[in-house]
C-alpha cells in the first residue's frame, strides 16, 4: 500500500496540517498500511524503535526492530482492526523497545477506510512507563487510571450521552480556562457550548453517527476557549457502552497550533506526496513551456528601450511567467520526500541568483535595492528554502506598499557579543550574517506585529495567514533568529541572523573594495542535450550571444555520437536530466568516461529531489524555468 493511497483518504485540510502538527507531539504516531509495513511514523516512535530517522522505518514492519522472538507488539489488534475495520484501544505492560528499556504504553489503533475498504491504520501510543511504575507500587488500578486521564498531554473530557460535560483533565482546563484554573466552571455545560458557531452543524452530525453506529469518530473541528481565542483541534470522540447502549463519550484532542507546531518547518508536510508522480510530470512540462516564455522575454526586454510601445506589453508577459513559475515551484514542494537539506550556502550568491524572479514578483511601482556586503560566510540552510524566505518576505512587502515604495535587501556580517545583544534577543554570542528586507509601506501596530508569526494569522481579507509562519518556521530550522521592527506608516524592517558555517568561517574583516572582473572571451564548446525543442533552441541562441560554440543534440544517443565524431575539445556538457532511452544521469557517466575533462550541468523540471546528491555532487545543477542571466551565471561558474 502506497503513502499516498493511505493520506488520500483524509480531508484535505487535515492533509495540510496533520503531519507537521503531529511530528512533533511527545506521544508515538505512526501509519500502517494493510501488511502492517510503516508509512509513516513521527519522531517520537522513531525513537522508541530506535532510529535516528523516521524515513529508516519505512516499508519495514515491527519484526525488523523488536527482538527476534518477542512478542510484537499490538500485532493482534492491529490485525483486528485491519480485518474488521474497528478502532480497538489496549494496555501493553512492560515492552522491552529495541533499546532494551521496559516500558508501558497505552495503544490506540483506528483504520483508515477508502471506498468502503480498510487501507490502512493510524496507531497512538501513550507512553505511560512512569504512572505504570508508579501505581505498581501503590497496587491500585483505578488510581492509575485517574492519573493517566488527569496529567494526560492530550486534551481529554467525559460527556454523558447528551454531551453535557462530567469531567475535564488538566491539560482542557488550561487551554480553555488557564493555567492554575479549577474546572468546576465547565462541568455541567454542554460541549457544543465551546464547538465554534460555524462547526456545530457538523459535530452533531458526526455525534448523532457515533450513536447510532456505535463507533469512534475523528474530525477536525474549531473551539472557543474561554476569553474567545480559536483553537484548531484534532478531536477522536469514542462511545462508551453499557449493555448495548452509548451512556457517554470520551473525547480527546489534539492542538494543531500549540507553541511545539509553531517551531516546526510548515514544509515537514512535504513528506506528503498527494500531488504524486501526476503533478511532478504535470510541472516538469509546464516548466519547459515556461524556460521559453520567460528566457524569450528577458532576451526581448534587454534589447528594447523602455519607450517602445511593446516594452510594457512585453514586460507583462515576464511578470506572469515568473507567477507562473512560483507555482510550479509549490507543486515541485509535494515531490521533495525528505526534511529540508541544510548546506553551506552563500547569501550573496544566492541573492544574485534569485534577483531576475524577485524583480519580476514586485510590481511597477515599487524599487527594489539589493545590497550585499562583501567578504560574508557562508550559512548552513536549504537553497530552497531560502528562497522560499525571500519570496514570502517580498510579497509581504510589496503588499504593504499598494501605493508603490522602496524595498530595500542587504546582507551584512555581525558579530554578537554583550555590546549589541539586546537588540538580537535569543540569539547566542557568534558570527552571523545579517539579512535585512526593509520596506516603506504602511507598517503594522504593535499588537499586530506580536502575531505576525502565528499560523492563520492575517491582516487581508483573502490572506492564508501561512507566509510568515513559514519564514519563521524556515529560519528556526537554520538555527536563526529573526527580529521585526515596524510601526504605523513608517514601514516594516525584518532582520534575520543566520549562524556561520562552522566550515567556512573567516576571521572578519574591514570591508575593502571589490573589483568585478568580466568574464572572458566566450571560447568555448558547449554541448546541449534537450529533447524539447524550444528549451534547446533557447539554450543555443543565449550562450551564442556569449560567443560560445555551441553543439545541440535532441536525445542522449544523438549526443554520444556527436562526441564521438567531434574533432574539437568539448569544455561542458548541459542536459536535461529526464529523457527517454539514456537518460540524463547515464549520458554525464558515458560522456564522462569518453571525455574526462568535461564538464557536466544537469537542468531539469521535475526539481532537484530527482538528483542523487551523494552520487554527483561534482556536477551542477539549474532548475527550470530559468532566465538567461542564470544560466549564464552557472556557466560562467563551472567554465
Amino acid at each position: 500500500m502506497q503513502a499516498d493511497a493511505i493520506l488520500d483518504s483524509l480531508t484535505p485540510t487535515v492533509q495540510a496540517h496533520l503531519l507537521a502538527a503531529l511530528n512533533s507531539a511527545h506521544l508515538n504516531l505512526y501509519v500502517k498500511d494493510r501488511d502492517l509495513s510503516y508509512v509513516w511514523l513521527n519522531e517520537t516512535h522513531g525513537n522508541t524503535l530506535g532510529i535516528q530517522e523516521p524515513a529508516d522505518a519505512l516499508t519495514r514492519s515491527d519484526r525488523d526492530f523488536f527482538p527476534e522472538g518477542s512478542v510484537l507488539p499490538s500485532h493482534g489488534m492491529e490485525t483486528a482492526v485491519i480485518e474488521t475495520g474497528m478502532p480497538a484501544r489496549e494496555i501493553l505492560e512492560n515492552l522491552r523497545c529495541p533499546d532494551g528499556r521496559l516500558r508501558s504504553f497505552i495503544i490506540t489503533c483506528t483504520p483508515f477506510v477508502q471506498d468502503g475498504s480498510v487501507v490502512g491504520l493510524c496507531g497512538i501510543w501513550t507512553d505511560v512507563t512512569p504512572l505504570a511504575e508508579r501505581q505498581q507500587k501503590q497496587g491500585s488500578d483505578e488510581a492509575f487510571f485517574e492519573d493517566l486521564f488527569e496529567n494526560a498531554a492530550a486534551i481529554s473530557a467525559l460527556t454523558d450521552e447528551n454531551g453535557m460535560i462530567t469531567r475535564v483533565n488538566r491539560r482542557s482546563t488550561e487551554l480553555f480556562f488557564g493555567p492554575g484554573s479549577l474546572p468546576n466552571g465547565v462541568i455541567g455545560q454542554n460541549i457544543l457550548n465551546y464547538i465554534h458557531k460555524d462547526d456545530r452543524a457538523k459535530v452533531i452530525h458526526l455525534w448523532h453517527k457515533s450513536i447510532m453506529e456505535k463507533t469512534e469518530v475523528n474530525y477536525q473541528v474549531r473551539m472557543t476557549t474561554n476569553d474567545g481565542k480559536v483553537m484548531y483541534l484534532l478531536i477522536s470522540g469514542r462511545p462508551i457502552l453499557k449493555d448495548g447502549k452509548v451512556v457517554s463519550f470520551l473525547y480527546q484532542a489534539l492542538d494543531m497550533i500549540d507553541q511545539k507546531v509553531q517551531e516546526q518547518n510548515s514544509l515537514h508536510a512535504a513528506g506528503i506526496e498527494t500531488l504524486g508522480q501526476l503533478a511532478g510530470g504535470f510541472a516538469h512540462d509546464f516548466n519547459n513551456l515556461l524556460t521559453a516564455i520567460n528566457g524569450y522575454s528577458e532576451i526581448l526586454l534587454n534589447s528594447m528601450d523602455e519607450s517602445h510601445r511593446f516594452f510594457s506589453k512585453v514586460q507583462q508577459i515576464a511578470q506572469a511567467g515568473s507567477q507562473a513559475s512560483l507555482l510550479t515551484q509549490k507543486i515541485l514542494e509535494f515531490r521533495r520526500r525528505n526534511k529540508p537539506e541544510l548546506q553551506a550556502l552563500d547569501i550573496n550568491e544566492e541573492l544574485s541568483n534569485q534577483e531576475g524572479l524577485l524583480r519580476h514578483v514586485i510590481k511597477e511601482n515599487l524599487h527594489l535595492s539589493i545590497q550585499k556586503a562583501q567578504g560574508l560566510d557562508k550559512v548552513m540552510i536549504d537553497p530552497a528554502q531560502f528562497s522560499k524566505l525571500l519570496l514570502n518576505l517580498l510579497v509581504n512587502a510589496k503588499d504593504a506598499m499598494p501605493g508603490g515604495g522602496e524595498i530595500v535587501v542587504s546582507t551584512e556580517a555581525v558579530l554578537v557579543d554583550n555590546s549589541n545583544a539586546a537588540a538580537y534577543e535569543n540569539a547566542a554570542r557568534g558570527k552571523y550574517v545579517l539579512l535585512t528586507v526593509r520596506d516603506t509601506g504602511i507598517g503594522m501596530s504593535e499588537e499586530i506585529r506580536l502575531h505576525i508569526f502565528d499560523p492563520f494569522f492575517s491582516t487581508q481579507e483573502t490572506g492564508k495567514g501561512i507566509g510568515l509562519w513559514t519564514v519563521s518556521s524556515i529560519v528556526k530550522d537554520a538555527g536563526g533568529v529573526i527580529v521585526v521592527d515596524s510601526s504605523p506608516g513608517r514601514g516594516t524592517t525584518f532582520r534575520i541572523l543566520f549562524p556561520v558555517s562552522k566550515e567556512t568561517s573567516r576571521p572578519m574583516e574591514s570591508p575593502k573594495e571589490t573589483v568585478l572582473h568580466a568574464p572572458a572571451a566566450g571560447t568555448r564548446t558547449i554541448l546541449v542535450v534537450e529533447d524539447d525543442d524550444t528549451v534547446r533552441d533557447l539554450v543555443r541562441e543565449i550562450l551564442s550571444q556569449q560567443g560560445h560554440n555551441i553543439l545541440t543534440a535532441r536525445n542522449g544517443g544523438d549526443a554520444l555520437q556527436l562526441a564521438r565524431q567531434y574533432e574539437g575539445h568539448i569544455d561542458l556538457l548541459i542536459t536535461d536530466m529526464v529523457m527517454r532511452r539514456i537518460d540524463g544521469m547515464m549520458l554525464a557517466k558515458k560522456l564522462h568516461s569518453l571525455l574526462p575533462h568535461i564538464k557536466i550541468m544537469f537542468m531539469s523540471g521535475y526539481g532537484e529531489d530527482v538528483i542523487k546528491r551523494d552520487v554527483i555532487q561534482e556536477f551542477s545543477f539549474l532548475q527550470k524555468p530559468f532566465l538567461p542571466n542564470e544560466l549564464l551565471h552557472k556557466v560562467d561558474s563551472l567554465l
